[in-house]
């Protein structure tokens, strides 16, 4: 391969990796829980199914402090230590029939169930004094009992317990079920000279409870009878509070007067469930969603030995601002933090390593706390190590000694730099009385971000939290087809307004206040948000109680469904919109938040931008069949939809049905050519969705000259009370939509849009509900005359022009004219009727002369006119007299729309193929630079090059022959002198 043929090579590569990566469907990390709470540090280090005792021994396991020490508060002024060891981290099945080692039927009960993401933890101690399993006259091995609603003695105590020995958050943390293995005979009667049947899960559930008998096989992995089991011994073997051992909570069924107990120093034992030397030493299954911290309890670090302490979040609960750095020198390096949170000024953090998920340092600010950084394990500089931060509030002994925290913010230290990260949210736009609430929906990845740093594309997929919700509501929206693994990234790529190539079937559903697969499928979502996981981000309600744009914050980048809690009054409808993308290799700031280059052209949605879009709409209208959100080419039918709502007459029964208006009025610019009436239809969304009823008696539509009438409408929804007032058909609901469907054609005389400034000139359409009031004029009407009013909306259809200038490459003030071109589109070649001198309009049908080549005026400009906002293809056929062609390119108009995509609010063009091809520096016109025939322009076509080869040629032949020459001529002269 040639020197030269390989550049050209890589870069048509480049082109097609850029085109390949511009194809991703651009449209979000989201996971069950709203925020990243990491690593806590010791469960997270425990398996599934982890059993730390059983698989080692009660004093290798770590302790954990959890809920009161000491006696203040406590069940009975008991003095408790609070300490707490793991005996499994769920999930563990409970099993039937576990034996502790005597190996008797009696001696088997059903071990303790640990469900997914929990623990079950064992106080250290007896947390009580002794008392009786029952209390009653006939005491019995009764736990609890459907007869009756009878609970023991035992029951009691442990719920009592769990009321009082831990704050009220720590109580949160508990899961309140049934226990297995117990007796729930009435208590009258208890267990006793059955089978190990009568063992049964308890009536009641209990957040605190005492093992059962099988638990010290499976947790402790007791398996010799009677002996004793240093494991199972309370501290020193002698238990607090004066109690010899305490209770189980296995019948012991031989009689039903037993129950076994652990004696301190010794094995399982059975007594008489009269007995008062045994107390309760509870176990209780904590729940590890929300757990963010696992650390010593003298100063939340890290350490491999230590009692500790576990933090929280607190639902709900917030950081309102933080800051932080690294302080200090290498080896003394330490986390400066300090902010303002819920919980007030106290903060919390930890150091993860994001490859091993291992928590490296933790800490806290307050009296006593660790904030020196674990540096010999963060040994890498150019490694970015997880830097998790919170705001804090300490448990204590008193009251519980778990600490509480808000959720928490996540950054990076990179080279012992804090590197904050951004914040994310979208900026709403709207009006409504309800607040709004965001959910998770897709998740981002694989971003590619273009040389300029905007973004290129990302891929769209679907949390496995939500994929059976979001499948099942692409099914009710009509989707066929769908995706089962990715069925969020298969909505973004039909239905979310990113086109494709072919168009995608439904690319307006971003923007349509009322109908739309896209709009569907939100609503089907909205209607069970219980299966989307946590509230992601909220707004109240109020805050957009006048027209206001404010800021959605949301838990990451990601594509999100919005939520207005009043759409049953009036509110927004529920939207469906994708987060700005951070790009961390642009400058500092709001800057390195990305959109698309071109958002906001051809339908692209703008990211992190949502406009409320009412439910309620009297009337409204829009077009629909500009899919690619580019206008549309002169000739071209729009089709308009004009929405009107079913309003409420029960005020009206004063008036007449005979004298009631409801009637609408369409208008119509000059460029556009409205249809027969027999083409005009009129839907309603009763009794099914899409009903025709254009033909229903008293209907009368017409159509003089630039305007559309639709009288009688009435008739669809109204009727005569049966004495001298008009009252709503009982078969058609208030609020039903009336929808009037037609297309008209652009003609000739259609209004054009120029980009640059240039104007932009809609053709527009005014449609006008006129009604019946019955007493002053409803806000946001006018006034139409004694006893109606009036109400307008508007749909604007674009058409669009190009301005070229042709133009000398090496002095761009000489103009060039005569410069021909074929314009084609998609590879077709497009037809034009000139206008003037340089002025060329799209043909349509029905025109004679029509020309396939273009050629500029003597001034050097260029106008082709009447064509819609897409890609155009130029190649130029015929030079100037004295110039090369220039390679073909491609010149786009760019229209970037309002937040509801009713109008342009600004054009622009592109260029593409060749550097001689620019967009002028207003903005209003495309430059093309042919290049002169001289040496300076060469080489810019393959016969420049043959004549740059044959000029160097000519001029090696003059400085080869002239020594020759002259070298000759001097010896003829010698020779003739000679």
């Amino acid at each position: 391969m040639s020197k030269r043929g390989l550049p050209a090579l890589v870069a048509f590569g480049l082109v097609l990796f850029l085109l390949v990566a511009e194809m991703v469907v651009p449209v979000e990390r989201a996971s069950a829980a709203p925020v990243d709470l990491g690593p806590d540090g010791y469960f997270s280090g425990l398996g599934v199914g982890a059993l730390p005792v059983a698989s080692g021994n009660w004093a290798s396991t770590r302790r954990i402090v959890f809920g009161k020490q000491g006696s203040t508060g406590t069940y009975g002024g008991a003095t408790v230590s609070g300490g707490y060891k793991t005996l499994a981290k769920g999930a563990v099945a409970s099993v039937p029939d576990a034996d502790f080692g005597q190996n008797q039927a009696w001696t088997k009960s059903a071990t303790t169930s640990v469900a997914a993401n929990e623990a079950l933890l064992w106080a250290d101690d007896v947390v009580t004094a002794g008392f009786a399993f029952d209390t009653n006259i006939a005491y019995r091995n009764t736990f609890d009992s459907a007869t009756g609603s009878y609970r023991s003695n035992l029951a009691t105590v442990s719920d009592a317990v769990g009321a009082a020995n831990y704050s009220s958050f720590e109580q949160s943390l508990l899961r309140a079920a049934p226990v297995e293995g117990v007796c729930t005979a009435a208590q009258t009667v208890g267990c006793s000279s059955g089978s190990y049947t009568q063992q049964s899960d308890s009536v009641n559930g209990y957040q605190v409870f005492p093992l059962s008998i099988g638990d010290v096989n499976k947790y402790f992995n007791h398996t010799s009878g009677w002996a004793s089991n240093a494991n199972l011994a309370c501290p020193a073997d002698s238990c607090a509070n004066g109690a010899s051992g305490s209770w189980l909570r296995s019948a012991y069924w031989i009689v039903p007067v037993g129950a076994f107990s652990v004696r301190s120093g010794v094995g399982p034992f059975n007594d008489n469930t009269n007995s008062t030397a045994f107390g309760l030493r509870p176990a209780l299954r904590l729940g590890l969603d929300g757990l963010l911290l696992s650390a010593l309890n003298s100063n939340q670090g890290q350490g491999a030995s230590g009692d500790l302490r576990l933090t929280y979040v607190e639902p709900g609960k917030q950081l309102d601002s933080w800051s932080a750095s690294v302080s200090g020198a290498a080896g003394s390096r330490a986390l400066s933090l300090s902010g303002s949170s819920d919980l007030g000024s106290d903060m919390g953090w930890k150091v993860v390593d994001p490859v091993t998920s291992m928590v490296l340092g933790s800490g806290r600010t307050s009296a006593g706390g660790n904030m020196a950084l674990p540096e010999t394990l963060m040994p890498d500089a150019t490694k970015d190590y997880d830097l998790y931060v919170w705001g804090q509030q300490d448990g204590s002994a008193t009251v519980g000694l778990t600490n509480r925290a808000t959720e928490p913010v996540k950054a990076t230290i990179t080279g012992w730099k804090v590197q904050v990260p951004p914040s994310y949210g979208i900026e709403v736009t709207g009006v409504t009385s309800g607040g709004l609430r965001a959910y998770r929906i897709g998740d981002y990845t694989d971003t590619v971000f273009d040389h300029t740093g905007a973004l290129g594309s990302v891929k769209l997929t679907t949390p496995a939290a939500v994929v059976s919700a979001v499948l099942a509501a692409a099914g009710v929206a009509g989707g066929v087809g769908v995706d089962a693994g990715n069925p969020i990234g298969w909505v973004g790529s039909h239905w979310l307004g990113y086109p494709s190539v072919p168009l995608s079937d439904d690319v307006t559903s971003a923007f349509s206040p009322y109908a739309g697969s896209l709009q569907l499928f939100a609503q089907a979502l909205a209607g069970d948000t219980g299966s989307l996981g946590p509230v992601a981000g909220s707004l109240p309600a109020g805050t957009f109680s006048s027209l206001s744009t404010v800021t959605l914050p949301v838990s990451g980048p990601g594509l999100y469904l919005v939520v207005d809690d009043s759409q049953a009054s009036g509110g927004s409808l529920p939207i469906i919109v994708g987060t700005r993308v951070f790009n961390p290799v642009l400058d500092a700031g709001d800057g390195r938040m990305v959109d698309f280059a071109d958002a906001g052209v051809k339908g692209k949605p703008r990211l992190g931008r949502a406009s409320l879009k009412t439910s309620v709409s009297d009337v409204s209208k829009r077009v629909v069949n500009d899919a690619g959100m580019d206008g549309f080419d002169l000739g071209s039918q729009v089709e308009y939809e004009i929405a009107l709502q079913v309003p409420d007459l029960s005020s009206f029964s004063g008036v007449p049905y005979s004298s009631y208006v409801f009637a609408l009025s369409d208008v119509a610019d000059a460029g556009l050519t409205l249809p027969a009436a027999s083409s005009v239809r009129v839907l309603m969304d009763v009794p099914s969705p899409d009903t025709d009823v254009t033909g229903t008696p008293g209907l009368m539509v017409s159509v003089s000259g630039q305007v559309l009438s639709v009288d009688g409408l009435k008739v669809l929804f109204a009727e005569s009370d049966g004495a001298s007032g008009v009252r709503n058909r009982a078969s058609v609901p208030v609020g039903s939509l009336i929808r009037i469907r037609y297309a008209a054609v652009l003609n000739t005389g259609a209004s054009l849009s120029a980009p640059g400034g240039g104007g932009l000139h809609p053709n527009v359409n005014t449609a006008t509900l006129t009604r019946s009031r019955v007493a002053g004029v409803s806000p946001g009407w006018d006034d139409a005359g004694a006893g109606v009013e009036s109400r307008a909306a508007v749909a604007h259809a674009y058409v669009f022009g190009l301005d070229l200038v042709k133009i000398d490459k090496d002095d761009a003030s000489r103009k060039l004219g005569g410069a021909g071109f074929e314009v084609s589109r998609d590879g077709q070649p497009l037809g034009f009727v000139q206008l003037g001198p340089g002025v060329y309009r799209l043909a349509v049908p029905g025109d004679v002369g029509v020309l396939s080549e273009v050629f500029s005026h003597t001034d050097g400009t260029l106008d082709i006119l009447g064509v819609e906002a897409r890609a155009l293809s130029l190649r130029e056929s015929v030079a100037p007299s004295g110039y090369f062609k220039v390679p073909a390119f491609t010149v786009e108009v760019l229209p970037v729309w309002n937040t509801d995509a009713s109008e342009v609010t600004l054009a622009s063009y592109r260029t593409h193929g060749t550097s001689l091809a620019f967009v002028s520096r207003d903005g209003r016109a495309v430059m093309v630079a042919d290049p002169a025939h001289s040496l300076a322009n060469l080489p810019y076509t393959g016969g420049v090059g043959i004549l740059v080869l044959l000029v160097l040629a000519v001029l090696f032949l003059v400085f080869a022959v002239r020594p020759y020459y002259l070298s000759h001529r001097a010896e003829d002269k010698a020779n003739i002198l000679g």
